[in-house]
């Protein structure tokens, strides 16, 4: 097992810091830190800890140029894109602190001819894995309203992005927070059964790929641990009646080259209409031809480069197998070798269900196009899948994609805007992709028991 792990920047291969793993008995000790600080924390008034969490979306306001950089050094996300990003999530912060105590306060029911109240208590220690694709964003938006309901955290990031990973337990300390009520774990994957198997970690939470998805809620389970499990997508953008050819090039290429792609809620799948179909392949392949993709500091810079070069390599391997299918590339894949993360923005245009492109999802910068004879059959086509995040719909009449969004079995479903998430909206998907909730009222419950008191 590595003893150590390495922040790299993906541009010119530079370590940037690097860190030792925790043994076992140092992990112990911080697990014991993180229960001894909900033991106390559990008893603060919501009016606190609404206070705290302001100071700490202050704190990553006061200086999100600094912090946005590091995200960027670390896996390349645009340096615009990772300042919004963290205005965004800063603001997602004060959502939570502002409505915490209404969504979970104590509620008194006489109903029935039962009397009583209900109170959601939090459940402990909470064991947190993450990915590398929103450094602070997606360790934030779990984190956040983990703590407001009054556990506390340990999480694990992932890997290559452990920059980011120690600086949010650094917003912490620096917003006062007490110690053990965040705290980052460099530690690896094997390491994981021995934080779940701890009595006093009562929970899991984790964003991963599907053999980590397995492998956690198979320990989760094991040790009787209930979880929060989102896996991945492969969204659908369904292409309806529309009239504005450049709008719609506009908002489609966003939805899937935003990010580089590696968005686990872009648009993966374009299904577009018989009659639209040559004119949308020919406009996106003038559009996508002309995207800049270099330096992620660069402020022209339109498509990042990938995380690292297995990324790409794995990308590219998704890509020939498709083609090998008989899939056709209307722009030329290939990987920058001089740049070996850098991966050139591709379309594939006749994907059938049979190709690789089809229902794997394709974590970078390659459009899939399917043609559809009808809207019943996009419909079809839009729900012939096992991963199921969000859609999105483009089309000039308001009612009819809303009907079409009716018959979409998809938790998320976004009509001529990109896909994203609210504080305020649950989000929460179906089959392979999501297992329980997180963001709005339901993803402040999800890490409390709703204690019933009958009297």
């Amino acid at each position: 097992m590595p003893k150590t792990i390495q922040s790299v920047n993906p541009y010119n291969g530079e370590v940037n810091w690097e860190f030792e793993l925790l043994n076992e008995g140092q992990l112990d000790v911080k697990i014991e830190k993180a229960h001894e600080a909900f033991l106390q924390w559990r008893e603060t008034s919501f009016d606190h800890r609404k206070t705290m969490f302001h100071k700490l979306a202050d704190v990553i306001d006061a200086d999100v140029e600094k912090y946005a950089k590091l995200q960027t050094i670390e896996m390349w996300m645009l340096y615009w894109a990772s300042i919004n990003g963290l205005k965004w999530t800063a603001n997602l912060i004060r959502w939570f602190a502002d409505n915490a105590e209404k969504f979970l306060w104590a509620e008194e029911f006489d109903e029935y001819g039962t009397k009583g109240v209900s109170i959601h208590e939090p459940l402990g220690v909470i064991y947190g894995i993450w990915p590398w694709n929103f450094p602070y964003n997606q360790v934030l938006r779990a984190a956040v309203p983990n703590i407001i309901a009054g556990n506390t955290t340990v999480y694990k990031h992932a890997s290559n992005v452990p920059l980011c990973g120690q600086q949010i337990e650094n917003f912490f300390r620096k917003a006062g927070f007490p110690e053990g009520v965040y705290t980052n774990i460099f530690i690896s994957s094997s390491q994981s059964e021995h934080i779940i198997s701890n009595e006093v970690v009562r929970w899991v939470n984790l964003t991963g790929w599907e053999n980590a998805w397995k492998a956690i809620w198979s320990l989760a389970w094991k040790y009787l641990k209930p979880s929060v499990l989102e896996l991945w997508g492969n969204d659908p953008l369904l292409i309806l009646d529309h009239t504005d050819t450049q709008k719609m090039v506009s908002l489609t290429q966003a939805c899937r080259f935003n990010d580089g792609g590696q968005r686990c809620n872009s648009s993966k799948r374009f299904i577009v209409l018989e009659k639209d179909y040559d004119t949308f392949v020919t406009s996106m392949k003038g559009f996508v031809e002309n995207l800049q993709m270099w330096d992620p500091m660069d402020i022209s810079t339109q498509v990042q480069p990938l995380v690292n070069n297995s990324a790409a390599k794995f990308i590219h391997n998704q890509v020939q197998q498709s083609v090998q299918w008989w899939a056709e590339l209307i722009i030329w894949w290939k990987i920058l070798w001089e740049q070996k993360s850098f991966y050139t923005p591709t379309i594939l245009s006749d994907v059938k269900k049979w190709m690789e492109c089809y229902d794997s999802e394709i974590f970078g910068p390659v459009m899939s196009i399917i043609k559809s004879t009808s809207v019943e059959e996009s419909i079809q086509i839009a729900n012939d899948s096992e991963y199921w995040l969000s859609a999105v719909i483009y089309g000039d009449n308001d009612n009819q994609c809303r009907e079409v969004a009716k018959q979409l079995e998809w938790g998320m479903i976004f009509i001529n805007q990109i896909a994203g998430s609210k504080a305020h909206l649950p989000m929460g998907w179906i089959r392979k992709s999501w297992y329980w909730k997180e963001n709005g009222p339901e993803g402040l419950r999800s890490f409390t028991n709703k204690k019933i008191i009958i009297y």
